[in-house]
C-alpha cells in the first residue's frame, strides 16, 4: 500500500463519478403506493459519514431515505448548546488538510475559527497533593525513577512508543510489514521502565482500559495521523459548536431524515433490502449504507450473516468508555489557590480542562473520564455522579468548595446510540481483522470514523461515507 498511496479527495471521487447522474433507475412500480416505500440507497445514521454520503448520493439524482435512532442529527458531533460556552462533547477539530469537510463547510457557508486560548499550565493532582506541571520534575513527591522524572505523567506513554514513527505512510498500518507492531502497547514500557506508579500515570490518559489491551499498532496509527495534521498548522473549531455543522449539512438535504429509527433487522430479500425499525415499520432500498458504530451494530439482525471473519470484527472490535461533564465557578477559585485552572489527576475525575471563549478566558470547565474510571462512573446516579464532582473537586482544589455549578454529565458508553466514544484496537486484531473490517456485504456498505484507512476524526467520518458511496456507484 504505501508504495501506492493513494489519498482519495473529494475532487477524484467527484470525477470519477462523472457521468453517472440518473443512472439510478425508477422502479417499475413508480406510482404504486408499494413504490413510495423504496429507495435507491437507504442511509442508517444521520451522523457525519451518513449526512456526507447522502449529500454525496443526492448529487447523483438517487433516492435517499435516513433513518436516525436518535431525536436528533449529528451522531458524534454534539454540541452541548445548553451549557455556557456551547461546549462539543464530541468531534469538534477541522483539520488543515481536511479536504472533504472543509470543502462542504465552504459549500454550506459554516464559519470556523481558531480555538481560544485557556490559560497556561496545568496542576498535577497525584495521590493527594498538587504541583504544576513546570514544577513537576523538581517537585519533592514526583514518584518516578530519575532517569524519566521530567516527563509529566500524561506524557508517559506517549515517551515510550518509537520516536520514529515506523509508519511511511497514512495507510502503512494496513501492510503485512506492520503486523510486526501489532502488539499490547504494554510492551513499550520495557524501555521507560514498567512499575504500578507508572501504570497508574498512563491509565489517566489512556484510549481503553489497559495497555496490554491496545494494539501499540493502532496507536502508532493514531500518531501518524496526527503527525501529518499537526505539520499543516493548527486545527479549527466550527463557529457555535460543530453541530453548526451537522445541522446545516441535514438542511442541505432533499431526502427525508427519520428520527426516533432505531433499525434492528436488515435483511435481503431478492434483489431488495428491507430494513426494519425498533417500531415496527420497516423500508425497502436497492443498496444499505450503514454507519452505526460496531458497539451498537453488533445488535442489528442482518440476513443473509455476514462472513464469520467479519462478524467477529463488528462482535469483538472494542469502544472506548468515555465520560464528560461540564461545570462552571462563581468565582475564579485559581486565582485564589495559585494554581492553573487545568488539572490532570488520579482521582475518578481525571482531566478537567478549563475551555476558554472568544469573551472569557475560562468559560467552563470539561471533564474527560476515560476507560475503567468511566464505567465506574456510569454505576451512579445521576445525584451520586454530582456529588462525586463536587466532593472530588473540593479535595483536588479546597478553593473551589463552594463555587461550582454543574451544567451537564454525558456518557457516551451509556448512550444507547453509541455505547462508547469511539473504536480502538486490541493487540493482534489489526492483523485479524485489517484486510476485512470496513468489505461491503453484498448491498450492505459500512462507514462511519471507525471504518476510515487514511483519516481520523471529523475526515475519517468524512473519508468513510465517501468510499461507501463509490462502492455504490462501482457496482
Amino acid at each position: 500500500m504505501g508504495n501506492s498511496f493513494f489519498y482519495p479527495t473529494r475532487r477524484r471521487v467527484l470525477t470519477g463519478m462523472a457521468g453517472m447522474a440518473g443512472s439510478f433507475a425508477l422502479s417499475a412500480c413508480a406510482n404504486s403506493d408499494e413504490a413510495k416505500k423504496h429507495y435507491d440507497v437507504i442511509v442508517v445514521g444521520a451522523g457525519l459519514s451518513g449526512l456526507y454520503a447522502a449529500r454525496l448520493l443526492e448529487a447523483e439524482g438517487a433516492s435517499i431515505l435516513i433513518l436516525e435512532s436518535s431525536d436528533r442529527v449529528g451522531g458524534r458531533i454534539y454540541t452541548m448548546d445548553d451549557v455556557p460556552g456551547t461546549p462539543d462533547a464530541g468531534g469538534m477539530e477541522i483539520g488543515q488538510m481536511y479536504a472533504r469537510a472543509r470543502s462542504v463547510v465552504g459549500e454550506l457557508g459554516v464559519a470556523l475559527e481558531a480555538f481560544p486560548s485557556s490559560p497556561p499550565g496545568m496542576t498535577i493532582h497525584y495521590e493527594g497533593e498538587n504541583t504544576t506541571m513546570a514544577d513537576w520534575a523538581e517537585w519533592p513527591s514526583n514518584p518516578l525513577p530519575d532517569n524519566i522524572k521530567a516527563i509529566p505523567p500524561f506524557a508517559l506513554m506517549r515517551s515510550a512508543m518509537p520516536r520514529e514513527n515506523p509508519l511511511e505512510e497514512l495507510d502503512s498500518w494496513l501492510e503485512p510489514a506492520a503486523q510486526a507492531h501489532d502488539i499490547p502497547l504494554s510492551d513499550y514500557l520495557k524501555d521507560l521502565g514498567d512499575s504500578d506508579v507508572i501504570r497508574k500515570m498512563i491509565n489517566v490518559s489512556l484510549q481503553g482500559d489497559h495497555a496490554e489491551n491496545i494494539s501499540a499498532l493502532g496507536e502508532l496509527r493514531k500518531a501518524r495521523v496526527g503527525q501529518f495534521e499537526r505539520s499543516n498548522g493548527p486545527s479549527e473549531k466550527v463557529v457555535g459548536g460543530c453541530s453548526r455543522l451537522t445541522d446545516a449539512m441535514a438542511a442541505s438535504l432533499t431526502s427525508e431524515i427519520m428520527k426516533n429509527k432505531k433499525v434492528t433487522e436488515i435483511i435481503r430479500n431478492g434483489d431488495q433490502t428491507i430494513v426494519t425499525c425498533g417500531d415496527g415499520s420497516s423500508f425497502s432500498a436497492s443498496h444499505v449504507i450503514c454507519t452505526t458504530p460496531y458497539s451498537v451494530l453488533k445488535n442489528i439482525k442482518i440476513e443473509p450473516g455476514l462472513p464469520e471473519l467479519q462478524r467477529l470484527a463488528i462482535n469483538e472490535i472494542p469502544y472506548l468508555p468515555s465520560t464528560v461533564f461540564y461545570f462552571t465557578t462563581s468565582e475564579p477559585f485559581w486565582e485564589e489557590d495559585g494554581l492553573p485552572p487545568t488539572m490532570w489527576t488520579t482521582s475518578i475525575l481525571e482531566r478537567i480542562f478549563a475551555l476558554a471563549s472568544n469573551e472569557q478566558p475560562v468559560a467552563v470547565f470539561w471533564g474527560l473520564i476515560n476507560g475503567n474510571n468511566s464505567r465506574a462512573f456510569d454505576m451512579m446516579s445521576r445525584a451520586q455522579q454530582e456529588q462525586t464532582i463536587l466532593m472530588e473537586m473540593a479535595r483536588i482544589r479546597p478553593a473551589s468548595a463552594g463555587k461550582i455549578t454543574i451544567h451537564k454529565i454525558h456518557s457516551w458508553t451509556a448512550y444507547p446510540h453509541n455505547r462508547g466514544a469511539w473504536s480502538y484496537w486490541k493487540p493482534g486484531q489489526i492483523t485479524q481483522f485489517g484486510s476485512i473490517y470496513k468489505n461491503a456485504h453484498q448491498n450492505i456498505h459500512f462507514a462511519g470514523e471507525h471504518t476510515a484507512t487514511y483519516a481520523a476524526g471529523i475526515e475519517g467520518a468524512f473519508e468513510s461515507g465517501e468510499r461507501a458511496v463509490h462502492e455504490i456507484l462501482e457496482m
